[in-house]
Protein backbone atom coordinates (compact mmCIF):
# COMPACT_ATOMS: atom_id res chain seq x y z
CA UNK A 1 0.00 0.00 0.00
CA UNK A 2 1.46 3.45 -1.21
CA UNK A 3 1.29 5.84 1.63
CA UNK A 4 0.48 9.78 1.00
CA UNK A 5 3.63 10.64 2.18
CA UNK A 6 5.07 8.50 -0.54
CA UNK A 7 2.76 10.52 -3.27
CA UNK A 8 4.32 13.43 -5.09
CA UNK A 9 3.62 17.28 -4.47
CA UNK A 10 3.41 19.13 -7.52
CA UNK A 11 5.42 22.73 -7.39
CA UNK A 12 4.40 25.70 -9.18
CA UNK A 13 6.46 28.35 -10.12
CA UNK A 14 5.58 30.64 -7.50
CA UNK A 15 6.34 28.53 -4.33
CA UNK A 16 10.21 28.09 -5.34
CA UNK A 17 10.68 31.60 -6.00
CA UNK A 18 9.03 33.08 -3.01
CA UNK A 19 10.85 30.19 -0.93
CA UNK A 20 14.57 31.29 -3.01
CA UNK A 21 13.79 35.00 -1.75
CA UNK A 22 13.18 34.05 1.57
CA UNK A 23 16.44 31.88 1.98
CA UNK A 24 14.02 29.51 2.72
CA UNK A 25 14.33 26.75 -0.16
CA UNK A 26 15.73 23.87 1.97
CA UNK A 27 12.02 23.53 3.05
CA UNK A 28 10.68 22.28 -0.39
CA UNK A 29 13.15 19.10 0.29
CA UNK A 30 10.88 17.95 2.88
CA UNK A 31 8.06 17.57 0.66
CA UNK A 32 10.11 15.31 -1.31
CA UNK A 33 9.09 13.78 -3.61
CA UNK A 34 8.50 17.05 -5.33
CA UNK A 35 7.61 17.25 -9.09
CA UNK A 36 7.86 20.33 -11.24
CA UNK A 37 6.98 20.23 -14.43
CA UNK A 38 9.40 21.50 -17.45
CA UNK A 39 6.46 24.18 -18.59
CA UNK A 40 7.12 25.91 -14.57
CA UNK A 41 10.67 25.03 -14.20
CA UNK A 42 11.40 27.20 -17.16
CA UNK A 43 8.84 29.93 -15.37
CA UNK A 44 11.07 29.89 -12.56
CA UNK A 45 14.13 29.93 -14.41
CA UNK A 46 13.04 33.43 -16.15
CA UNK A 47 12.62 35.10 -12.53
CA UNK A 48 15.91 33.05 -11.01
CA UNK A 49 18.33 32.73 -13.47
CA UNK A 50 21.04 31.35 -10.92
CA UNK A 51 18.72 28.99 -9.40
CA UNK A 52 19.27 25.30 -10.89
CA UNK A 53 17.21 22.47 -10.54
CA UNK A 54 19.74 20.55 -8.82
CA UNK A 55 19.78 22.34 -6.09
CA UNK A 56 16.19 21.67 -5.07
CA UNK A 57 17.24 18.20 -2.82
CA UNK A 58 14.40 15.79 -3.76
CA UNK A 59 12.95 18.01 -6.64
CA UNK A 60 12.16 16.55 -9.76
CA UNK A 61 12.06 18.08 -13.01
CA UNK A 62 9.76 16.61 -15.35
CA UNK A 63 8.17 16.64 -19.29
CA UNK A 64 4.38 16.37 -19.06
CA UNK A 65 2.70 14.62 -22.26
CA UNK A 66 -0.95 13.90 -22.95
CA UNK A 67 -4.00 15.44 -23.80
CA UNK A 68 -5.78 18.00 -21.76
CA UNK A 69 -9.09 16.55 -20.10
CA UNK A 70 -12.29 18.87 -20.92
CA UNK A 71 -12.56 19.64 -17.53
CA UNK A 72 -9.06 21.31 -16.93
CA UNK A 73 -9.73 23.24 -20.30
CA UNK A 74 -12.85 24.67 -18.88
CA UNK A 75 -11.29 25.19 -15.39
CA UNK A 76 -8.68 26.89 -17.72
CA UNK A 77 -11.24 28.97 -19.71
CA UNK A 78 -12.97 30.44 -16.01
CA UNK A 79 -9.70 30.87 -14.17
CA UNK A 80 -7.17 31.80 -17.08
CA UNK A 81 -4.39 29.69 -16.02
CA UNK A 82 -0.89 30.29 -16.96
CA UNK A 83 0.98 27.66 -18.89
CA UNK A 84 2.52 26.48 -15.91
CA UNK A 85 -0.37 25.74 -13.44
CA UNK A 86 -1.86 24.15 -16.46
CA UNK A 87 1.04 21.39 -16.84
CA UNK A 88 1.09 21.04 -12.96
CA UNK A 89 -3.16 20.24 -13.48
CA UNK A 90 -2.45 17.56 -16.17
CA UNK A 91 0.28 16.06 -14.17
CA UNK A 92 -2.23 15.68 -11.38
CA UNK A 93 -4.68 14.62 -13.29
CA UNK A 94 -2.20 11.74 -14.81
CA UNK A 95 -0.81 10.27 -11.36
CA UNK A 96 -1.93 10.51 -8.01
CA UNK A 97 -0.39 13.31 -6.31
CA UNK A 98 -0.23 14.44 -2.43
CA UNK A 99 -0.69 18.07 -3.43
CA UNK A 100 -0.23 20.68 -5.45
CA UNK A 101 2.17 23.82 -4.13
CA UNK A 102 1.26 27.14 -5.63
CA UNK A 103 0.51 30.65 -5.05
CA UNK A 104 -1.73 31.37 -7.88
CA UNK A 105 -5.26 31.94 -6.13
CA UNK A 106 -6.63 30.53 -9.52
CA UNK A 107 -4.45 27.51 -9.60
CA UNK A 108 -5.82 26.22 -6.06
CA UNK A 109 -9.06 27.10 -6.51
CA UNK A 110 -9.05 24.93 -10.12
CA UNK A 111 -7.24 22.29 -8.28
CA UNK A 112 -10.10 22.27 -5.50
CA UNK A 113 -12.95 22.13 -8.05
CA UNK A 114 -10.67 19.16 -9.38
CA UNK A 115 -10.85 17.25 -5.91
CA UNK A 116 -7.45 17.60 -5.11
CA UNK A 117 -5.73 19.62 -2.18
CA UNK A 118 -3.41 23.01 -2.58
CA UNK A 119 -1.05 24.65 -0.38
CA UNK A 120 1.56 27.44 -0.83
CA UNK A 121 3.88 29.01 0.68
CA UNK A 122 2.95 30.81 4.03
CA UNK A 123 1.84 26.91 4.54
CA UNK A 124 5.26 25.63 4.07
CA UNK A 125 6.84 28.01 6.20
CA UNK A 126 4.54 27.22 9.27
CA UNK A 127 5.00 23.29 8.58
CA UNK A 128 8.54 23.76 9.15
CA UNK A 129 8.09 24.72 13.16
CA UNK A 130 6.48 21.19 13.35
CA UNK A 131 8.77 19.37 11.63
CA UNK A 132 11.37 20.78 12.98
CA UNK A 133 13.13 22.75 10.67
CA UNK A 134 12.69 26.22 11.92
CA UNK A 135 11.60 27.26 15.56
CA UNK A 136 8.71 29.54 15.62
CA UNK A 137 10.77 33.09 16.22
CA UNK A 138 12.36 32.10 12.99
CA UNK A 139 9.25 31.37 11.65
CA UNK A 140 7.58 34.53 12.69
CA UNK A 141 10.79 36.85 11.36
CA UNK A 142 10.60 34.81 8.13
CA UNK A 143 6.78 35.84 8.19
CA UNK A 144 7.19 39.49 9.03
CA UNK A 145 9.50 39.62 6.20
CA UNK A 146 7.55 38.66 3.02
CA UNK A 147 6.46 41.49 1.95
CA UNK A 148 10.07 43.30 1.98
CA UNK A 149 12.32 40.32 1.23
CA UNK A 150 9.49 38.64 -1.43
CA UNK A 151 7.58 38.85 -4.54
CA UNK A 152 4.82 36.87 -2.55
CA UNK A 153 1.67 39.48 -3.10
CA UNK A 154 -0.25 38.94 0.26
CA UNK A 155 -2.27 40.62 2.52
CA UNK A 156 -0.91 42.08 5.41
CA UNK A 157 -4.00 40.94 7.26
CA UNK A 158 -3.41 37.70 6.17
CA UNK A 159 0.02 37.69 7.14
CA UNK A 160 -0.87 39.31 10.94
CA UNK A 161 -3.25 36.26 11.15
CA UNK A 162 -0.26 33.50 10.42
CA UNK A 163 2.08 35.60 12.87
CA UNK A 164 -0.66 35.62 15.46
CA UNK A 165 -1.70 31.95 15.00
CA UNK A 166 1.94 30.80 14.92
CA UNK A 167 2.72 32.85 18.03
CA UNK A 168 -0.33 31.17 19.99
CA UNK A 169 -0.52 27.51 19.31
CA UNK A 170 1.36 24.83 21.47
CA UNK A 171 3.63 22.47 20.13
Amino acid sequence: MVTTEALPVVVDAGPIIHLDELGCLDLLSDLSPAIVPQVVWAEVSLHRRSLKIGMLGGVEQVSVHGSISDRIKQLNDEFELGAGEVSALVYMSQRACRFLLTDDAAARLAAEQMGWRAHGTIGVIVRSIRRGLRSREQVCDILSGIRQRSSLHIAQAVLNTAISKVMTSGD
